[in-house]
């Protein structure tokens, strides 16, 4: 069986420390609303944690999105859709203490042992 090609849209995002948990929520829900947009796979949203036996290496990034698309032209469609500039401009960056980071990558997606439990 072959393993299928996906593109990756990772964000680090640094969230002002004085947003409220109702700002959060709602960034929160906006973001998993993308999953709306043809040609996305999957997308997760989550605040960043250290354990305390591993070492701290969040760099002051609270939150980090993930949006798995099924090709690079989903993600232009993706990049380009008005839900994903809404989203963007009214719940993500109002709440942003700095720049985020953002990269895209291509992969293949291979399945571990876990996944078929």
């Amino acid at each position: 069986m072959d393993n299928k090609t996906v593109i990756d849209h990772i964000v680090l995002l640094k969230v002002r420390p004085d947003a409220t948990e109702d700002e959060i929520r709602r960034m929160r829900q906006g973001v998993l609303s993308l999953k709306a947009i043809p040609g996305v796979l999957t997308i997760t949203v989550g605040e960043t944690f250290a354990e305390e036996w591993m070492p701290d290496r969040r760099n002051g990034f609270t939150h980090t999105l993930s949006v798995r698309l099924e090709s690079k032209d989903a993600l232009k469609v993706y990049q380009d859709h008005p839900m994903h500039v809404t989203v963007k401009d009214e719940l993500i960056v109002p709440l942003l203490a700095g720049p985020p980071i953002a990269i895209d990558y291509e992969s293949e997606v291979v399945l571990g042992d876990a996944a078929s439990k």
